[in-house]
């Protein structure tokens, strides 16, 4: 093994929901690797803000596009052209008590979190069939493995049951099509985080909910904004050839009690 073996000079990464939060956290990684990395999401801010950080760092394109929504998704494949890595980041949580739960907001969920991942594979994973090299990679959760518990979050409780519904979901599709294009070089993989702060679940971490969902971590603690970059690299690298339809868990040891 060399150091060869994790540069991304020349790839080119496409990550959704690439702005901020664990999206900003993942666009810097591939960044500090050497890729060019088009990085896309509904709001243009976070995307310039981020562009313009890094920009002493490498290149980053930003791309304002919904990636539920066809015209968006036309107007995104034409800006990012070869895609050498896609990265399926983008993806939201609904809060409802669930028998309350309304069937469009359960089927906004479920085009976010699922359906957009696989209409993206769709558009640009055949490209990377016929160069011989790619990599797909669908952040899921660890919360598209177990249960959870929802004493964990005091105060807040657990009611997302689409979130849960969806990311057991893009784990099957993450399989799915891993055993689809196995034999054509391209890998497709699935990153679990744990608890990770970040803008989309600040109003749920509360002081009591960080404490509580600490005590439930082995480490003692809630990930960093540095603590996904080796994994998600691991998977994007030549290295990692021969990984595909696994789900990588970075958590701090929650899953293991």
């Amino acid at each position: 093994m060399t150091l060869g073996d994790f540069d991304l000079t020349g790839r080119r990464v496409l990550v959704t929901g690439g702005g901020d939060g664990l999206g900003r956290q993942l666009t810097e990684a591939f960044v500090d690797a050497g890729a060019t990395v088009v990085i896309c999401g509904r709001r243009g801010e976070p995307l310039q803000r981020t562009a313009v950080d890094l920009a002493g760092r490498g290149e980053v394109i930003p791309v304002r596009a919904d990636v539920t929504a066809d015209a968006d998704v036309d107007a995104l494949v034409a800006a990012a052209g070869d895609v050498d890595v896609l990265v399926n980041n983008a993806g939201l949580a609904h809060r409802d008590p669930w028998p309350q739960v309304r069937p469009d907001d359960w089927r906004w969920i479920m085009n976010l979190n699922v359906e957009a991942p696989f209409r993206l594979c769709q558009r640009f994973v055949p490209a990377m069939m016929a160069r011989g090299w790619g990599r797909v990679i669908n952040v899921a959760s660890i919360y598209g493995l177990v249960a959870g518990d929802p004493g964990r979050y005091p105060g807040v409780g657990l009611d997302i049951a689409s979130y849960f519904a969806s990311k057991h979901g893009l784990i099957g599709l993450t399989r799915f099509l891993a055993a689809q294009v196995a034999a054509s070089g391209v890998t497709v993989n699935a990153l679990c985080p744990g608890m990770f702060p970040s803008p989309a679940n600040d109003d749920a971490l509360r002081p009591e909910v960080v404490a509580a969902l600490s005590d439930g971590t082995p480490m003692g603690r809630l990930g960093s904004d540095r603590e996904l970059r080796t994994a998600v690299l691991f998977l994007a690298a030549p290295g990692s050839s021969f990984v595909t339809g696994q789900s990588v868990v970075v958590d701090g040891g929650w899953t293991i009690w």
